[in-house]
């Protein structure tokens, strides 16, 4: 039996072969697509509160940029580099503070950062041990689905609605908890249940149990996604548990560091979209800082320009990253960034993201060069930085012959400074041994430890644990024999290079104008992928023969017969440090302009002190099974009769949720804008009915607010 109030109409469900009442609406009185702004009355500090010079810092795949800002001016007061240190982010970052005007780093107030490391730790598959406690719906095969270890299903189930159909189990969640410890030696668990996003209050009630029984820390999928996708929204929880200790261990020795250095500010982090977090929210869920860096560099390029509209490229030591930038706005990865092969819900900013970078490696395979996508040091670093380095080219020379058909074993290898090391194998400490008297070759090592081939050497791991690093020939090395750049060695780059157009019986000089405008080549079609994004798969340009015969002759017009061109109606805004090298010459096939900024070179660090906290969060209101209507994303189920009184419960609890949150993150901004949107099909006979209206809220602020408690506390203290 089916009851229909009054004002509702029969609607068939035709996926779901039901049928269900739904209430007529009056469109000249709905608020659909209306926008409200809730004003509220922001926190009052002391004018000393507001904060005018900031360090930005960026810790790539590369390079970590440092640069202290003048937030009143939209000054650079000073700025440097130093080498990214990958086994301890921090050795990196104090290098390049040290580069600093010291007496400037006392005038900090607030430091910002921007770390890959979130997004390495995902992709190494590093971290704590996490227990995942799962509330999955009817049919779903945990097994089968979610291949994390260790994991269990309890009691506790909802409807896609909300509503419940099985009650946890407290006694139950106790014991799961307990033996997941006991036998996995699990230090922290992820929570997730079946329509969690619309009513959390299960995976409240789960995570307070385990905390009182554990005192593990807990991960609720819902802290982290208001979408549905049960599996993303378990895996995003799981991941976040994973990699706390490694971004709270990081922000730990970023405080020691800073204050070796007399910087007694507070911290904030930079979020895959490019907004803030207070580094208090950043230990909590530090999966929301994957793909940090590139949305840094995306605010720093728009800071620095001012252009609404443009693709912004990002060219560093390790990749290239493109955006497209319209109205100001670069658009949201809505379905959830992917990371090292697994789909979460953290919403990053849509960036493509290319392995073309300064220290891409080039190689000589099969009759053909290539660049990248691996990265490697510059033999001009390694010649500068490592005596015995001569050495080791010297031997190439004198072996030419062993490389004749791959520059493979020409990589030379060297030792960083890296103090976590496993414990060794024989032939590992040997290799270890061999390299600690000079750097070494491939080559060379192959014919010191007498292994079959270079396949035989055991260098996995001494890579993976950063023990020994990887150097050849770059594009940042061409550079140095062309003397556009040079910082490092520059006679033995020469020489290395001079190596290489032996092996390919090519002039120096011609074989590197060819490389480099190889990398200027690809750095073209890459803009030019991120152009055609939006509207179908760019990757299809390489397997479509007409596409490449179009591309070729874009990039080189061999043909007398025709001509192709392109253009852009955007001009291009370069950042990174080797773009001013590469961009002038890449967007000349596209037919539009390159834009430089001064400070590109440090444009993500930039990026990192100027953002801002932004909230935004969202509710929906639909209609009731019977009658009335539900409020979906607040712990437990909402019933309302009227929807007038549902309308203005969600947007009071939603004003409420995203302050709260605000005030987490760091800022003492109290503005929220609501809009709202309806879905108000019609029937055949044309009467428009209700199916469901979100109201979405969002708020803009400074990080002001970290400063206020950062205050406090050193007040407190000064009182102990």
């Amino acid at each position: 039996i089916l009851f229909v109030p009054p004002e509702h109409v029969i609607q068939f469900d035709a996926i779901q072969s039901t049928l269900s009442a739904n209430p007529v609406w009056n469109l000249e009185t709905s608020a659909n697509n209306t926008s409200t702004v809730i004003q509220g009355e922001n926190y009052h500090f002391h004018r000393d509160s507001y904060i005018k010079t900031g360090l930005g810092i960026d810790a790539g795949g590369t390079y970590t940029d440092a640069v202290v800002y003048h937030l009143e001016e939209n000054k650079t007061l000073c700025k440097s580099k130093a080498l990214t240190t990958k086994w301890d982010f921090t050795q990196g970052i104090h290098k390049a503070l040290k580069k600093l005007d010291q007496e400037k780093l006392l005038q900090i107030e607030l430091v910002s950062l921007s770390t890959t490391l979130a997004t390495n730790a995902i992709i190494e598959n590093e971290g704590q041990k996490v227990g995942m406690i799962l509330m999955p719906p009817e049919g779903f095969v945990v097994e089968k689905d979610i291949s994390f270890q260790p994991k269990s299903v309890i009691k506790g189930q909802l409807e896609i609605t909300g509503n419940q159909i099985i009650s946890i189990d407290p006694d139950e969640v106790r014991q799961k908890a307990t033996q997941m410890i006991e036998n996995h030696g699990v230090t922290a668990f992820a929570v997730s249940g079946y329509a969690g996003s619309i009513n959390p209050e299960h995976e409240i009630q789960v995570k307070e149990i385990i905390q009182h029984q554990t005192g593990c820390l807990v991960t609720c999928g819902h802290e982290l996604s208001d979408s549905l996708n049960f599996k993303t929204r378990a895996v995003t929880a799981m991941l976040n548990a994973r990699i706390i200790p490694r971004l709270t261990g990081l922000l730990l020795d970023l405080e020691k560091v800073l204050a070796t250095l007399g910087i007694h500010a507070p911290t904030v982090v930079v979020k895959g979209d490019g907004t803030l977090m207070s580094s208090s929210m950043a230990k909590q869920w530090p999966v929301e800082t994957i793909l940090s860096g590139p949305a840094a560099s995306v605010a720093g390029a728009k800071h620095l320009t001012g252009i609404k509209d443009a693709l912004v490229v990002d060219m560093g030591g390790t990749t290239t990253d493109t955006a497209a930038l319209k109205d100001n706005l670069v658009s949201l990865n809505e379905k959830g960034s992917n990371v090292g092969g697994h789909r979460t819900h953290v919403k990053a900013l849509e960036i493509r993201t290319a392995g073309l970078g300064g220290d891409s490696l080039i190689e000589f395979q099969q009759g053909q060069f290539f660049i990248g996508p691996k990265r490697v040091a510059p033999v001009a670093w390694l010649g500068h930085a490592c005596p015995g380095t001569e050495d080791a080219v010297k031997y190439l020379q004198q072996n030419l012959q062993n490389n004749a058909n791959s520059t493979t074993k020409m990589q030379i290898l060297t030792l960083t400074d890296s103090v976590k090391q496993p414990e060794l194998t024989s032939p590992e400490k040997k290799i270890v041994s061999l390299i600690k008297t000079r750097p070494h070759s491939i080559d060379e090592l192959v014919q010191k430890t007498g292994v079959l081939s270079a396949s035989s050497l055991p260098l996995q791991r001494l890579e993976e644990y950063f023990i020994l690093q990887r150097c050849g020939l770059t594009l940042t090395d061409l550079l140095h024999i062309t003397g556009q750049f040079v910082k490092w060695n520059q006679q033995l780059a020469t020489k290395y290079c001079e190596i290489f157009s032996s092996l390919v019986k090519i002039q120096i000089h011609q074989m590197t104008r060819h490389l480099l405008q190889m990398g200027e080549n690809l750095l073209t079609v890459e803009l030019l992928k991120r152009q055609l994004d939006d509207e179908v798969d760019p990757e299809a340009l390489h397997s479509c023969p007409v596409c490449k015969v179009l591309i070729n002759q874009l990039l080189t017009q061999e043909n007398s017969n025709y001509r192709v061109s392109i253009n852009l109606k955007r001009p291009v805004i370069g950042i990174g440090a080797p773009i001013k090298y590469f961009l002038p010459k890449a967007v000349e096939p596209l037919g539009t302009k390159a834009i430089l900024p001064d400070d590109a070179d440090v444009a993500n660090a930039i990026g990192a002190i100027i953002s801002n906290v932004v909230i935004k969060k969202q509710l929906s209101i639909i209609p009731g099974d019977q009658e009335g209507f539900i409020v979906e994303g607040v712990a437990g189920t909402r019933h309302f009769k009227n929807f007038n009184d549902a309308d203005h419960f969600a947007r009071e609890e939603l004003t409420r949720m995203v302050r709260e949150k605000a005030t987490a993150f760091g800022t003492s901004c109290q503005k929220v804008r609501l809009n709202t949107k309806d879905q108000v099909p019609t029937t055949a006979s044309g009467d428009p009915i209700f199916m469901g209206r979100t109201v979405y809220a969002s708020l803009t602020g400074r990080p002001d607010m970290v400063l206020k408690e950062h205050l406090s506390e050193t007040d407190t203290k000064g009182h102990i």
